[in-house]
Formats: C-alpha cells, structure tokens, sequence
C-alpha cells in the first residue's frame, strides 16, 4: 500500500499538554472533518504520507514485520484520516466537490471569524467597534478635504491581526481614512491558504454583523478559485470596520486577495493594469485598503529561536521596510524584503506591492508600529499603519 499525499492545504500547527507534544491538523476550507490532533507518535507516519512511501517502506525503517499488528495499526490510522479528508483520494475529492458546490450556492459571502475575532450581533459588534476598537462612526458622505483645507488618504495599510490583540492601531487607522469621500474601497490583502493563481477577486457581497457589503462589477473573478475567499481573514477584519465605519455611505468594495505568484514575470503589471481599469470602470471614488502584517517569527512560524532573541533583528528590519512605504518608494520596499529573502515571513510584502503598483500615492505617514508577543508560543508578529495622501 503506498501512503497517500497529505493534502496541500492542510495547516499543521504544534500543541503541547504538560509534557505531550501533539500535531493538530486544521482544514480552513472545510473540506476534512476536524480539527483533529495526533500524538506524537504519529508524527513520522504523517511525514511519511507523500505519495510514494509504502507501507513496506515504513516497516522495513522501523525493523517490525510488514504483516505485523505495529503496520496493521499505521494502516488503520492511515484509512481513517483519508476517510476524514486529510489525505488526497477520492474521499477528499468527493468531499471537495460538496463543499465547492456548497460554496458556489451561496449569495453572499459568509463571515469566517464572527463570534471568535468580533461578535456577529448587530448591536454588540457596534459596541465593540465604538468601545474596542475606538473607531468614530461617520454619518453621510464625507467632504473631499478636510477642515484645514487638507485632502484625506488615497491610500492606507492597516493589519489584519485579531482585532484584540490591536484594537487601538485598527481605531487609529480607520480614524484616519474617514474623511475619505470614497463610495468604493479596494480592499487588497494576503491571501493565507490559496496560492495556485497570483490575484483572486472576489464576485459576492461580503456579509457584515451590519449588513452586506456589495461588490462593484467587473472581469476579474476566477470563479474555480474564488473558495479561496472562504476561510481568509485578511479582508473580513477590513470590510465589517469599514461597514462600521461607514453605515449609511453608497459603498462598494473590490476584494482582491493577493499570493507571491503576482512577483512572476508579468503577473504585477498584467494585475495592476486590469484592476486599475475595473476601478475605473465602475465610476466611484476609490480609496485602496492594502491588508498587511509585518514580520511572524519564533517557533510558531517555523524558527529554532524565541522571537524575543529575533526582535532585535526584526525592528532593524521593519524599520527599513517603512522608512522606504513612508517614502512610497515600492521598490526599495520590495528589495528589502527580497534581500533578506523574506525571511521574516513579511505577510503584507505582495498585497503592498501590488497597491502601491495600482495607485501610485505621494508620502506616507506612520500612525502605529507595535508587536504582539505572544509567549505562550514564544512567537511574535510585528504590524504597522500608515497613511497616504
């Protein structure tokens, strides 16, 4: 029997209980049952789960007999995670299909983090945002300058971190963009769990704990890989802050969910000028939303060291990174990150260079730098906001 593949799309995250190491597996698009979580002593077997090791294989590295009760186990366990839907296989494919069906059927898309980052009660999300967040509800439509004669931002970066563990940079951040007279915003964000096509957009309304937000018309769906809007994050912070925000405002959105793939040859340019002529063509005042994080390090995200012994590293770092955004200067930005070949997981690097490929702003000003420490995981994740006119 040769072991199948684990599916691609699998997420693998580590836990521990007292002095027990466990392998959670997680489908974000909820295609497997689960999440389900393994002892470490199946840790070998999952790895060996590639599509070409056999369970002969496995028995002669481990020196037990292929027809005895040690592989008469693994094989047991093996058919029961296929039939969950972790492994590739017709089990998978089979529930891939429901699920995408499922999917395509729906008018809207459904909110993926209600009533774990942000409640989906009307009146207390509105309590959470006021309170929380501190973001300053605008009724109506806004001026096209502000008091002192100043215009407000064309564009923005603002984190898609969990809302609680930066509720003040989120206020700050979308404080600063309501003075925007904008009835469209292009909301650009890091995709997390599809990579196969370098932009996806979404076509649906995105539902809000306030209501839907509508989408504009336009040419750029691709509809095989629209499940990719499913479980993400990145612009559902955005889109109900931003309904919050503005509740009685014509708004529409262009959500567009960006992988490193735009960085092929070609792909930037052919991107940004096809969505530059979508929001064109809709006719609306755009201001372009760029959904991104900074640096994730420690353990959590892959590294031998505590993110309290990289820190140091990483604010020299992200220190250059946003002296070349405030410059708006795309492609010092970019080599930066290349050059340290992104090893500090910068997971804002290709919606922010897409945007500002798409909209080309003046200077920028930093509102917030801060660091969620999370020493639980002895893990760390830094995040910025900045503004541009």
């Amino acid at each position: 029997m040769i072991l199948p593949r684990l599916r691609d799309d699998v997420q693998l995250s580590a836990h521990v209980e007292g002095e027990e190491q466990y392998l959670v597996l997680h489908d974000p698009f909820g295609v497997a049952d689960g999440p389900i979580m393994l002892h470490a002593d199946m840790f070998e077997v999952l790895a060996a789960c590639d599509g070409q090791t056999t369970l002969a294989d496995l028995a002669y590295a481990a020196g037990v007999d292929p027809e005895g009760p040690e592989i008469r186990r693994v094989e047991l366990f093996i058919r029961q995670i296929q039939q969950l839907g972790y492994l590739e296989g017709a089990d998978a494919d089979q529930r891939r299909l429901q699920v995408e069906q499922a999917w395509h059927s729906l008018p809207t898309r459904p909110m993926a983090c209600a009533d774990a980052t942000y409640p989906s009660d009307p009146q207390e999300f509105a309590r959470f945002c006021r309170d929380e967040l501190g973001i300053v509800q605008q009724k109506g439509q806004a001026p096209s300058r502000g008091d002192d004669g100043s215009y407000p931002p064309a564009v923005a970066l603002i984190p898609h971190i969990d809302f609680r563990v930066a509720p003040r940079v989120y206020g700050e951040a979308f404080n600063a963009i309501a003075s925007s007279p904008a009835s469209l915003v292009v909301m650009i964000g890091t995709s997390h769990y599809w990579s196969d096509h370098p932009v996806v957009v979404a076509r649906r309304p995105f539902d809000t704990p306030l209501g839907p937000l509508p989408v504009i018309d336009h040419a750029l769906a691709i509809p095989e890989a629209d499940i990719a809007h499913k479980p993400e994050h990145s612009l559902e912070l955005h889109a109900v802050a931003l309904k919050y925000l503005w509740p009685d405002r014509d708004l529409a959105i262009l959500p567009v969910l960006v992988t490193s793939s735009i960085f092929e040859e070609g792909a930037l340019e052919t991107w940004a000028d096809r969505i530059r002529s979508a929001v064109e063509g809709s006719g609306r005042e755009a201001i372009w939303l760029i959904s991104g994080d900074l640096a994730h390090i420690g353990p959590k995200f892959g590294d031998a060291l505590h993110a309290h012994e990289l820190l140091p590293a990483v604010h020299t770092a992200d220190e250059r990174l946003i002296s070349a955004l405030i410059q708006a200067d795309v492609e010092r930005y970019h080599q930066a990150v290349h050059t340290l070949d992104n090893v500090y997981r910068i997971c804002g690097h290709a919606p922010t260079v897409l945007a500002l490929n798409c909209r080309r702003p003046g200077k920028g000003h930093l509102l917030q730098y801060d660091v969620w420490d999370d020493a639980e995981t002895e893990s760390a994740v830094t995040f910025a906001s900045i503004v541009w006119q």
